[in-house]
């Protein structure tokens, strides 16, 4: 659990450094705004190019049961993944590490993180990526598997491309804010859906 604590902790520090190099400031011209190059959230899915294609190796009752609890066979299956699937399932891994930690900044970063997801893969909550993220959240039932997570840097290294793509891209973290309150949204109706 030490190792959990150390490892969201660094990872929290990470994406809260984001941006720092930065002037206190920003101008319009240093910040990206979402609107400018992303598509309103109901026609996002719809594209061909975006929705994650082929069966998902992990769902929330088949990672839970299919994988029991084995570390290899959760790593050939999160490699199968494609990188929203990955992201989104990091998303919800990170949400609950920081939860256990510091449930107030989890809460203050998940809109952040969904927003982000739904701007670099182009893709949002979907039956697909809803799948990843269920798993996400799922794992936290095999202690093994967390340790590989951690040990491994499975999720840092996931969330970190991440962060240095909002970085990169000069995203402005409000933006990403407002747009993950629809995926936030999104993924409250999978799981009152699913009860």
């Amino acid at each position: 659990m030490k190792k959990l604590i150390i490892i969201m902790g660094c990872v929290l520090f990470m994406v809260s450094a984001c941006g720092k190099d930065e002037p206190e400031t920003p101008t319009k011209t240093t910040i990206v705004t979402l609107e400018e190059d992303f598509e309103e959230p109901e026609n996002v899915s719809t594209k061909a190019h975006q929705q994650p294609t082929g069966e998902l190796p992990l769902t929330g009752s088949a990672f839970i049961n299919d994988l029991q609890g084995d570390p290899e066979k959760f790593l050939a299956a999160f490699n199968q993944l494609d990188e929203a699937r990955q992201y989104y399932f990091c998303t919800a891994f990170a949400m609950g590490a920081m939860s256990v930690v510091k449930p107030i900044t989890a809460t203050a970063m998940v809109n952040y993180f969904m927003g982000l997801g739904a701007a670099k893969y182009r893709i949002g909550i979907t039956d697909a990526t809803y799948d990843a993220f269920n798993a996400g959240k799922n794992v936290f039932l095999h202690e093994n598997l967390v340790n590989t997570i951690l040990e491994e840097k499975i999720c840092e290294d996931v969330m970190d491309k991440a962060a240095t793509y909002a970085k990169d891209n000069k995203l402005d973290p409000a933006e990403l804010d407002k747009r993950g309150k629809f995926e936030v949204e999104k993924v409250i109706e999978y799981i009152t859906k699913n009860k």
